[in-house]
């Protein structure tokens, strides 16, 4: 074992594999990351010269074609290496012996954070730019527009209009993504340099690192830098579960509407049944709402691996990858299948106009008008009301009944028009921040490209 100096036996199998297997798996997902930044970790031990130049190249090329030649797809990290971190190691001193000397100046303990770290930088991303990718799904949806149903305690409401609905999901969603974007600054912190819990006595520059991987700081004292673990992870997950909420609302008013005739979803979204051939089942919606609380769970699983634990670093933040990682990819999914069935959807317009009748939806339009005309609201509220139950005991509509008197014809017909051009909107979604997303896409990516290529 790489620590193994302090031991007079090796860990037995059952022990290394309950500790490490899960955990090994996962690292599959950081090994570009862990060994791009150790190329920035030894490029500061060059420039400090706490490694000699000729060391230093050694390893950073060792490295390079480490990065060249494995990825997450191909690398076969082994057991026996605990993790991502050792594994890299072994793979480097392979080529050079300089590579044990890679590792000094640091703990695997900042360097998972630094994995982490980037990681999360890289996924809020790729976040951010599906929740944009959803955004334009409704912004193309929202062309289609025409009259829609709203709902309160999912009993007919008042008529909207589809894209005053589409509008509603856009303006949410940017709330989600300032939220994201507010995360991203406390992840783009460089944690590298706190060591295993008090930083280190060797004369590193921690800035030099941070610059090298496009970090935007360096998060000071080092103690609080390792209790960070699981922070970060914990406040990714509850901004994604506020999201997952959404979308699981979106998916069952869907689904809902569906099977009230009023929406058709996409055939290429649906499945039948083995048994009955009249199914035609919503199961992306189905599973987007089940997956939901897959990544809740998530957040309690962060949330409470750091509950009760002392300062310093300990094994259970392990748990922290497995939740991070799942919560992210399980929410990625979900938005990208769900903006590629959005645009599809089909409103059938006449069955809903006929739930919006039966719903006696004008029947706040009507009494507005009456108190617009001098009638007391409380007055005009009941005298509505009294029609709407007499509508109810003659089996007819508003849009059926005779104009109360202080109305023009045309003024009853517009009062009872189910048609709402103020709810109208044109859904443009705010280009500034796909672009945004691109380019510090681009950035980091430039300053991965500028480690690997020198």
């Amino acid at each position: 074992m790489m620590w193994g100096g302090r031991f007079d036996k090796k860990p037995i199998s059952e022990v290394l594999k309950f500790n490490s297997a899960e955990n090994i798996e996962l690292d599959q997902h950081l090994i570009f990351y862990d060994a791009v930044g150790s190329i920035a970790h030894v490029k500061m031990l060059g420039k400090t010269g706490i490694i000699k130049k000729e060391e230093c190249e050694d390893i950073t090329r060792a490295l390079i074609s480490f990065i060249k030649s494995t990825n997450e797809k191909t690398g076969a990290l082994k057991l026996e290496y605990e993790d991502v971190h050792m594994n890299v190691e072994v793979a480097v001193t392979a080529i050079t012996p300089h590579g044990k000397k890679m590792h000094t100046a640091r703990s695997r303990n900042d360097q998972v954070l630094l994995d982490m770290r980037m990681y999360m930088r890289s996924n809020i991303i790729a976040l951010g730019k599906s929740i944009v990718e959803l955004q334009k799904s409704f912004e193309t949806l929202a062309k289609k527009d025409g009259v829609m149903v709203a709902y309160t305690h999912t009993r007919v409401a008042q008529p909207i209009t589809l894209s005053f609905w589409s509008d509603s999901v856009v303006k949410s969603l940017y709330r989600d993504l300032e939220r994201l974007l507010q995360a991203y600054k406390r992840v783009n912190q460089n944690p590298l340099g706190a060591g295993a819990i008090a930083g280190t006595s060797w004369p590193i520059d921690r800035n030099y690192t941070a610059k090298l991987l496009g970090f935007e700081g360096v998060q000071e004292n080092e103690l609080d830098t390792i209790n960070s673990r699981g922070e970060c992870e914990s406040e990714i997950l509850a901004i994604v579960s506020i999201l997952m909420n959404k979308v699981s609302g979106i998916a069952e008013e869907l689904i809902w509407l569906s099977q009230k005739g009023l929406v058709q979803i996409p055939a290429e979204f649906c499945t039948g049944s083995s048994m009955m051939p009249n199914k035609k089942n919503p199961d992306v919606l189905e599973i987007i709402r089940g997956r939901t609380v897959r990544v809740q769970s998530n957040f309690y699983h962060a949330l409470g691996v750091k509950k009760g634990l002392m300062t310093g670093y300990n094994s259970d933040l392990q748990e922290t990858k497995y939740a991070i990682m799942s919560g992210i990819q399980t929410t990625i999914g979900c938005l990208d299948i769900l903006q590629k069935l959005i645009p599809d959807l089909v409103f059938d317009q006449k069955e809903i106009a006929t739930e919006l009748e039966k719903g006696y939806a004008q029947a706040t339009e009507i009494a507005d008008s009456l108190a617009r005309k001098g009638v007391p609201f409380r007055e005009a509220h009941e005298r509505v009301g009294k029609l709407v139950k007499d509508c109810e005991g003659q089996g007819i509509g508003l849009s059926n009944t005779a104009a109360f008197p202080e109305f023009s014809r045309k003024e009853w017909e517009d009062a009872v028009s189910l048609k709402r051009s103020r709810l109208e909107r044109k859904v443009v979604v705010d280009k500034g921040y796909g672009k945004m997303l691109d380019d510090e896409e681009a950035r980091i990516e430039k300053a991965y490209q500028n480690l690997i290529a020198k």
